[in-house]
Formats: structure tokens, sequence, C-alpha cells
């Protein structure tokens, strides 16, 4: 009996230090990131005025008469236990002319359906794959539902390309 009892309270003691790790793992969050390609077009324009590389994960806006183009990536991590630590949003893009490729951080509230702009970073001029970021204040999952709007002017020579998007420390 006393055998059994002392198994039993093992048994339990290692289940406890798993749930317990397994908490304090979930209590990470990790960065997180969104490849271009994968986002969803807003319209029509979109998705037939513009050339998705999907080996490489960017989309390149190789028409001038698409005007801009948005695609909406979702930052699908609920985070309503924990706060996640980010304070960057990163716009990773081609564009030799600078200012056409665009990544805007919104807010919708859970309670009024409301969404509202966080933070906007606009791609300087790059004749390379280049990352550009901006601050972002912290989130609050618990109220928020969050997604990131890339946007894509197609004017002029060289097409700007948007490659990816992530919210990171």
């Amino acid at each position: 009996m006393r055998s059994r009892f002392r198994f039993l309270m093992l048994g339990t003691l290692s289940l406890a230090a798993t749930l317990a790790a397994g908490t304090a793992r979930a209590q990470f969050a990790d960065d997180w990131q969104h490849v271009a390609t994968a986002c969803t077009p807003s319209n029509l324009a979109a998705l037939n005025l513009v050339q998705f590389v999907v080996p490489n994960g960017y989309i390149r806006a190789n028409n001038p008469n698409a005007g801009i183009v948005r695609y909406t990536c979702n930052v699908l991590d609920s985070f309503v236990s924990v706060v996640p630590t980010w304070n960057a949003l990163t716009l990773q893009y081609l564009d030799a002319a600078g200012g056409r490729v665009t990544a805007t951080l919104y807010a919708k509230s859970k309670a009024t359906g409301i969404a509202g702009m966080v933070a906007t970073v606009t791609g300087p001029a790059s004749a390379v794959v280049a990352n550009a970021s901006v601050a972002v204040p912290g989130l609050n999952f618990a109220a928020n539902a969050y997604y990131v709007v890339i946007s894509i002017s197609t004017a002029g020579p060289n097409p700007p390309q948007a490659h990816m998007v992530s919210l990171h420390q």
C-alpha cells in the first residue's frame, strides 16, 4: 500500500512539473512573421494585376495600371493570457524608387468591432531586398485582434516587391 502511494505521489509530482514547464513555455510569445504571398488580396486587381513569385515568397507589382494593391496578413496568434513583448513592425521589401511599399498594423476591437491603425512602416529606396522597421506600442490581445495590411503602389519603373512582414522585439 505504501509503495503504491509513493508511486502515485511521484507520478503526480512528475505530472505537475510537466504541466508547469508547459505553462512556462506557453507564456513565451515568439516573433510573428508572415510571407507576403500568404496574405489575402483585397480585391480582384490585387490578385490579377500583380505577379506572385511563390517560390521566392514575394509579390511584385509589375502592372502600372493596377494603382495601389493591398493584402491583409492576419496576426493569427491569440495571446489572451500573455502580453507579447513585440516592440517593432518590420517590412521586408525591394523598391528602387522608395515609398511604394508599406505595411500598416491595425487593431480591431473584440468588443466594438472598430479597427484603428497602430503603426505604419514605409520602405525607403533600396535596389536590393531590405528591411524597414518602426516601433509599436504594447499590444493587447485580450481586447483586440490584429492584422497587417501590405500596400504596394504599382506606379513607375522597376516594379516594387513586398517580401515579408514581422512583429518582434
